[in-house]
């Protein structure tokens, strides 16, 4: 049975990433199709984009293994969070990459960083994933890379996805500077940003990171005021926003401290105390970082017991937490119910994405099997 080109596009553009791998075998034509740029397009609007699929929704983990100490990602086969996989991670991140950061998801799309210059690109839902280029663009004179930070988005404007290294550079006589560095895909090579960056990255939590909306967005302070840092993909510029400023102070008897995470289309700032057994997470959400929004107080979650930190949201604002046995839980606050989810890791070296796939590919990437 013949079907016509485009219903034959609608109808694939609706299927999971797994079954559309399998159909590049049926034809060279439905092979060509599935790797046109318009179709991955179409693909990503209607299935990856859709409210209404969650179908697409994974929990991408990071973890140490206790027994190898070898970095380990997994994958949950379905929303049900029943079951995990280890992946195929690219081979380099045992070999290069002493500790890794997750960040994204963008468009299927999930950044690895190890430590500056140490960055990839990977897609693990069609397995392509690309080591980027060390920057070659000259570094403050006199002045060595202490350390770093980095960003991961989509500019829509342009098509092309972006990466911002920020330079920790210092010396013993001159102090320190910081220095940005951008990737773009399109050209696979780095350019320097002129601007300076104008607040510090506050790294008491370094999971305090978020992309919504096409900014990529960190935990900052400019002098005494605390606020989001965010990065826009399209204009290139840095702009802040102010935390709320009745939360609690930060740090005190009980070390309180913040998580910056995505909480649906919002942007989400947890408060917390690290010492306190039982740990009560004040939420406030912003829909957008532009001036002209202000932030919304919600019910505060909790408190919970025996938990470290939290690392995202779930479905119907489950929380997903790190507990103090290193292990991954589910917390739903309405029915103050804990679901353990058998994922285990060295202290403070979860992370965790909610991750949907998609058959977005890397520019000039390899694969791995």
């Amino acid at each position: 049975m013949n079907f016509p080109e485009d219903a034959l596009t609608e109808i694939l553009s609706r299927l999971h990433v797994k079954a559309l791998s399998r159909f590049k075998c049926v034809s060279k034509s439905w092979n060509n199709l599935i790797k046109e740029p318009h179709f991955i397009s179409k693909h990503l609007i209607n299935w990856t984009n859709s409210s209404t699929n969650k179908d697409n929704v994974h929990l991408l983990i990071s973890r140490r293994d206790d027994e190898t100490n070898k970095r380990v990602i997994s994958l949950s086969t379905d929303n049900a969070l029943d079951t995990f996989v280890d992946q195929n991670s690219p081979p380099f991140i045992n070999e290069t990459f002493g500790h890794i950061r997750l960040l994204g998801p963008c468009n299927g799309l999930v950044c690895l960083y190890g430590y500056p210059d140490s960055i990839a690109l990977w897609n693990p839902a069609i397995r392509e994933f690309k080591k980027l280029p060390k920057s070659t663009i000259p570094r403050p004179l006199g002045k060595f890379v202490l350390g770093g930070d980095i960003g991961f988005g989509y500019d829509s404007r342009t098509n092309d996805y972006k990466v911002i290294q920020i330079l920790f550079c210092c010396s013993k006589n001159e102090g320190n500077v910081n220095q940005v560095e951008i990737y773009n895909a399109s050209t696979d090579a780095w350019r320097k940003y002129n601007d300076e960056l104008p607040a510090n990255i506050m790294y008491r939590n370094i999971w305090s990171t978020c992309y919504k909306n096409e900014r990529f967005c960190w935990w900052a302070k400019d002098g005494e005021t605390e606020l989001v840092l965010s990065f826009d993909m399209k204009s290139e510029e840095f702009k802040k926003k102010a935390l709320p400023v009745n939360i609690r102070d930060l740090e005190g008897e009980d070390r309180v401290t913040r998580a910056i995470l995505p909480f649906g289309e919002s942007v989400a700032v947890l408060v917390y105390a690290i010492k306190q057994v039982e740990k009560v997470f004040d939420v406030w959400v912003i829909k957008s970082l532009d001036d002209n929004e202000s932030w919304t107080r919600l019910p505060s979650i909790g408190p919970v017991s025996r938990v470290e930190r939290p690392l995202g949201f779930w479905k119907n604002g489950e929380v997903i937490l790190e507990n103090s046995c290193r292990e991954l839980v589910l917390y739903d606050d309405s029915l103050d119910k804990i679901r353990y989810l058998g994922v285990h890791g060295k202290r403070d070296r979860l992370e965790v994405l909610v991750y949907k796939e998609s058959l977005v590919s890397i520019c000039s990437t390899s694969k791995f099997s």
